[in-house]
């Protein structure tokens, strides 16, 4: 905990929490994340409680939320791609402006980072937008390595580029 700020799990009935951070973060960043506003704002209550108990307590799933002053501040989401239980990729961080600078990325990407190695996952995978310098520099501090440079999301290059980090749980044994 960093002056009344912690991490902690969404629980199960706090879709609506989860729906008004991610659109607070789509409002505040659109070129940090690949889905936009428009869409999101169309999504059903349904979908957004099916995210929230999804993430509550799973290995495969995490919605994790930092708190300052008992105030959600900040989101990341986590899955295990599909074909790769060896991996948890992490998307949708997101820290409000007003707790920007406090300590509650570090600790939600903690969270994030403890709960994918306690699934006994051997590395956590994310995309940076290349131009988000402190989202960078955060998970370049953490351990992320980059794999690459800029790369689609998907076929059609029109669409926005993320840059591709890894951090490595286990290193592999030496023979």
């Amino acid at each position: 905990m960093t002056d009344g700020i912690h991490g902690r799990r969404i629980r199960p009935d706090e879709g609506p929490l989860l729906r008004r951070l991610r659109l607070a973060a789509l409002a505040d960043s659109p070129a940090a994340f690949w889905q936009t506003l428009g869409a999101a704002r169309t999504l059903p209550a349904a979908d957004w409680a099916r995210r929230a108990e999804g993430g509550a307590d799973s290995p495969a799933d995490l919605v994790a939320l930092v708190e300052r002053a008992g105030e959600a501040v900040g989101m990341v989401q986590g899955f295990t791609p599909t074909g790769r239980p060896w991996l948890r990729e992490l998307g949708a961080m997101w820290v409000t402006p007003a707790a920007r600078g406090t300590g509650a990325a570090d600790v939600l990407l903690a969270a994030a980072v403890t709960w994918a190695a306690q699934a006994g996952a051997e590395a956590v995978k994310l995309w940076v937008a290349p131009a988000n310098r402190p989202a960078r520099r955060l998970y370049t501090r953490t351990g992320f390595v980059v794999l690459g440079g800029p790369r689609p999301i998907t076929d059609d290059p029109s669409v926005k580029t993320f840059v591709p980090m890894l951090l490595p749980l286990h290193p592999p044994q030496r023979r």
